[in-house]
């Protein structure tokens, strides 16, 4: 056997041996209405990957997906603040030299109930999947393949702005005012956003069960609250990209459904799904419509799970197709879990391409 797989039987019988109650991050008061927390999320990963050998056989890879700390709380009743670093990727193939950065960082000020002001490094409000929080995802990872912001703009779908957040009854809403595109001329003469106007995201969400109050949405709770909600998005920013046809608009649509049914014996059912749509310039691959879906059946700590995503780009042989069937284990939640999933995929002409194949296991502490 490999040193790769020893290694995570190993992980895995140390998790095995750990406790079974829930883990508090450190909280720290600090006044009256002050609290401090900071928390840590990792998330080491093997995979293993189709013709990823030198030689060409299966390939092996264990790494960081993610290291980050976590540090927010509250200034006073109604004045809070998040921020935490990231460095993703920490070792994989083989790469250490990987940046360790700010992810997000911001502001919040609530003024009505339930309604806020956000000021600072923010995730751009488009669509609920991507304002999923990266430690509550019911699959290993995100559907990246689907979310596509304008090319070098912000870092890892946030960007620098102002937001406004909250509720009107069932009705949730984000608006957000970002930097977006810097108004730049290019050596080749190109003049991008020349007017250097604004970048504008912005989503609205019926919840018509439990409403989902979170700043980062969870892709599975483990309650007894019954959740179904609808959601709808745009991004707009005018002459923000540059292709060889020329300046274009950026801008994109989504759409997308969730649901979270408890069931008796501590079962649920989780179903996600988001259609997106983007325009970048007819010559960009960037530019199309796709979709993802998910769907799970929690049985306690035991979970199956089936998710697929498809990209049909405006340029020829520059599509997506990938399968991933998986597995999770929650053996404290979101706290402690085991994910895995076999990712089948094409890119390019699907009809002629090679099928990829890569097999994920991910380990997550969340504290």
């Amino acid at each position: 056997m490999r040193p790769a797989p020893i290694r995570l039987l190993s992980l895995l019988a140390l998790v095995a041996l750990l406790p079974a109650g829930p883990a508090v991050a450190a909280k720290i008061p600090i006044g009256d209405e002050a609290v401090l927390n900071v928390s840590l999320l990792l998330q080491p990963q093997l995979q293993l990957i189709k013709d990823g050998a030198p030689v060409g056989d299966v390939g092996t890879d264990l790494f960081l997906r993610r290291a980050r700390i976590l540090v927010f709380g509250n200034v006073t009743k109604h004045l809070s603040f998040f921020a935490e670093t990231d460095q993703p990727n920490f070792g994989k193939d083989g790469n250490f030299d990987v940046a360790f950065y700010i992810q997000d960082a911001f502001i919040s000020y609530e003024f009505a109930d339930k309604i806020f002001v956000d000021a600072g490094f923010l995730i751009a409000p488009l669509s609920r999947h991507n304002l999923q929080g990266a430690i509550a995802l019911n699959t290993v990872d995100y559907h990246s393949n689907l979310i596509r912001f304008t090319p070098g703009v912000g870092k890892v779908w946030r960007d620098v702005g102002i937001q406004l957040r909250g509720f009107a009854g069932p009705l949730g809403f984000r608006a957000a005012i970002l930097n977006g595109a810097e108004g730049v001329r290019k050596p080749d003469g190109t003049v991008v956003n020349p007017d250097d106007i604004p970048r504008g995201v912005a989503s609205v969400r019926w919840n018509f069960l439990t409403r989902e109050e979170d700043l980062f949405f969870q892709g599975i709770y483990f309650d007894d609250k019954p959740r179904l909600s609808v959601g709808a998005g745009v991004d707009y920013q005018p002459s923000a990209v540059a292709t060889a046809s020329g300046v274009h608009d950026s801008f994109a649509a989504s759409t997308d459904i969730f649901l979270d049914i408890p069931l008796a014996g501590d079962q649920a059912v989780i179903f996600n799904t988001g259609v997106y749509n983007y325009r970048q310039g007819f010559d960009s691959p960037q530019s199309g419509t796709g979709f993802f879906s998910e769907v799970g059946w929690r049985f306690g700590q035991l979970e199956p799970v089936l998710s697929a995503e498809y990209f049909n780009s405006r340029v020829q042989n520059q599509d997506l197709f990938v399968l991933r069937p998986g597995f999770n284990l929650w053996f404290q939640k979101h706290t402690l879990n085991l994910k895995s999933e076999v990712a089948i995929s094409k890119v390019g002409d699907i009809s002629e391409a090679d099928t990829g194949i890569t097999g994920t296991a991910q380990l997550q502490l969340f504290y």
